[in-house]
């Protein structure tokens, strides 16, 4: 890893909140996951401080240090055939924020996750009660059951200021559950069991996003015998990270790659990005092909549903679909795109006025 950037754990004890004391620090809990015919997807995410709000970015902006406030949020995504069904971004004071500083656990409003043992194993219990847009009321369980976690030698997490610090805590699990919509009255508009394989990672920074992050590529993809994880970060100013994490029969291979990009398009909201991403391990002889398809998109972040093809080093292929996302942050640095995002985010109860 280049030390200078990026801090790597992979450790569920170290999956806790580490309320930094920087203005500008953040700290979120990402989970995924892919249904078992690949039709249906879930991402959700719980922030302490929401590195999209206006509000933060406004206050970062203008440098406040003394007095400062947090905007935590919850992230919910829910994706069928390549196309949103229902995304709820919900901001809120920071007296509606929760978290553990000795074990995993956040709560913010009424969405909360924890980390449970059961006879049948440990995972991650994600409750999502929040609103969309419409006034839908969204409910979900979804349980995030381990079975490749604490990938590192490491376990306690060394938290590492002015530098990015992810923990991949749970590289594979088994995902449960059932997500609901109901409307003002509690008619059910909505109803899915979902069953699938997914993804739970924790990410910490003390400083700025948008003054730190370049570009960032990053996803997953889960095949029969195995999970990959792939990711580019640049800093400004500093190489990319670029690397493979390939986990099977219970070993993990943390390798250097390279990243070839091509076929470049333009999203709607003018960001350019790659549909073709190539990874190639510098060891080993790991190859990964990864074809991306929007299913959403912001003016700083895409997010894709994508073809993924992993080469072994015995020549073996296996395909599978990846979940990938694209992040390019420099635009949160200017106030011009602020109002209409906001138009995307609920506040403190009240759902977005935009889906």
């Amino acid at each position: 890893m280049a030390a200078e950037s990026f801090n790597f754990l992979s450790s569920t004890i170290a999956n806790i909140w580490h309320a930094q004391k920087e203005p500008h620090s953040y700290e979120w809990w990402y989970f995924d996951a892919l249904s078992d015919d690949s039709k249906s997807a879930i991402i959700v995410i719980f922030l302490d401080n929401f590195i999209f709000s206006p509000r933060y970015n406004q206050a970062a902006r203008q440098k406040v240090t003394e007095n400062f406030k947090r905007f935590p949020a919850i992230a919910f995504f829910y994706y069928e055939n390549g196309r949103p069904v229902y995304r709820a971004i919900n901001e809120f004071s920071e007296d509606r924020f929760k978290a553990e500083s000795d074990k995993p656990g956040c709560k913010i409003d009424e969405n909360r996750f924890s980390f449970e043992c059961a006879p049948y194993g440990s995972g991650y219990l994600v409750e999502v009660n929040t609103k969309t847009y419409g006034n839908q009321i969204l409910k979900a369980r979804l349980e995030w059951l381990s079975v490749e976690s604490d990938l590192t030698t490491e376990k306690r997490f060394q938290f590492v200021g002015n530098q990015h610090n992810w923990n991949l805590v749970v590289a594979r699990a088994d995902v449960t559950g059932k997500i609901q919509a109901f409307d003002e009255s509690g008619k059910v508009l909505f109803n899915r069991d979902f069953r699938g394989t997914g993804y739970h990672d924790h990410n910490a920074d003390s400083r700025w996003l948008p003054e730190t992050v370049y570009q960032w590529h990053w996803g997953r993809a889960h095949f029969n015998d195995s999970t990959v994880i792939f990711y580019n970060y640049e800093e400004f100013d500093s190489p990319p990270v670029t690397k493979l994490i390939v986990v099977k029969n219970g070993q993990t291979n943390v390798l250097d790659a390279k990243l070839q990009t091509s076929d470049f398009r333009m999203s709607i909201f003018g960001l350019i990005y790659p549909r073709r991403l190539t990874f190639l391990s510098s060891e080993k002889g790991f190859k990964l092909v990864v074809k991306q398809k929007v299913v959403d998109a912001s003016f700083f972040y895409l997010r894709f549903l994508s073809e993924a093809e992993i080469e072994y080093p015995d020549g073996q292929k296996h395909f599978s679909t990846a979940i990938s996302e694209y992040l390019f942050p420099k635009r949160l640095k200017k106030s011009w795109f602020d109002r209409l995002i906001d138009m995307r985010i609920g506040k403190n109860g009240i759902p977005a006025s935009l889906p």
